[in-house]
């Protein structure tokens, strides 16, 4: 009889599971719209475009020829601005007391956690459409300003890497909420996070360490081969800090694997940088 009601749960519990993963997707599309209409994201976005289309303005943009750093630096704050977004988000629930509440939904905590992640693909498809806009928005003012990747149209850094960091970046925030769910702990984490990049861009970016850094320009002149190995370095390094934000909710097997992965690609990757 044990054996029969425990084989009676296993199904229940495979029946349950496309039902769940409807409701993880149908919850991502609900965070992502919130995320890319939080304030937080709105303002960076807002000062992002203001200082592109002052810069391109000003006689600075025609005496210099490579101006891409401009959508790098948006993409970048955006990205801060997403952290902080995310952070708040998915701590809301422990800071007004409504926890519980969620914890008699369906989901469960790891879903909904997996559900704030998936959330990350909206805000990461708005910065490459953002990027599309100002690629073509540089090169339409002319007189030398173009791209730092060069000629090529719309390049490799800004619309794969830029939007690979932003996803990276909600998903510290959601990791740093799940973990501490005080309303602060997002903006230290932006502080930390923006003091170790100002030590970054410091030092000799002739470095090989430095192509592990998440915003890496190191990689340009390098081939579409090793800007590639970039990318699936940031994916792993994405798939760790979701671990570590799971795993406050249980050490499941699918989160151990997840890390393992993550461990494996970011690993893999960033030794094939180094020795390049």
């Amino acid at each position: 009889m044990i054996a029969i009601g425990d084989l009676h749960s296993r199904l229940d519990e495979v029946a349950s599971r496309p039902g769940q993963a409807r409701a993880v997707v149908t919850l991502a599309r609900v965070e992502g719209r919130r995320l890319i209409k939080h304030p937080a994201v709105v303002i960076t976005v807002a000062l992002g475009i203001v200082q592109t289309v002052l810069f391109l303005l000003s006689s600075e943009a025609t005496s210099q020829h490579d101006v891409g750093w401009l959508l790098q630096f948006s993409a970048l704050l955006i990205s801060f601005g997403a952290l902080l977004a995310a952070n708040l988000q998915a701590s809301k629930s422990r800071r007004d007391g409504s926890e519980e509440l969620f914890r008699s939904a369906p989901l469960s905590p790891a879903a909904r956690t997996v559900a704030l992640a998936l959330a990350a693909v909206w805000l990461m498809a708005v910065l490459t459409l953002l990027l599309l806009a100002g690629d073509i928005a540089i090169r339409a003012m002319g007189k030398g300003a173009r791209s730092d990747s060069g000629a090529a149209l719309f390049p490799l850094f800004d619309l794969v890497q830029g939007p690979l960091v932003a996803g990276l970046f909600v998903l510290i925030g959601i990791a740093v909420a799940r973990w501490l769910s005080r309303a602060l702990a997002g903006p230290v984490a932006i502080v930390g996070l923006f003091a170790v990049g100002n030590v970054v861009l410091k030092a000799a970016k002739s470095a090989a360490w430095f192509r592990l850094t998440p915003f890496d320009p190191t990689f340009l002149n390098d081939g579409g081969a090793l800007a590639a190995v970039h990318a699936v370095y940031l994916a792993g390094l994405g798939a760790i800090v979701l671990a570590v934000a799971l795993i406050r909710h249980g050490w499941a097997r699918w989160v151990r694997a997840l890390l393992a992965a993550g461990l494996v690609a970011a690993t893999v990757s960033g030794a094939f940088q180094l020795a390049s």
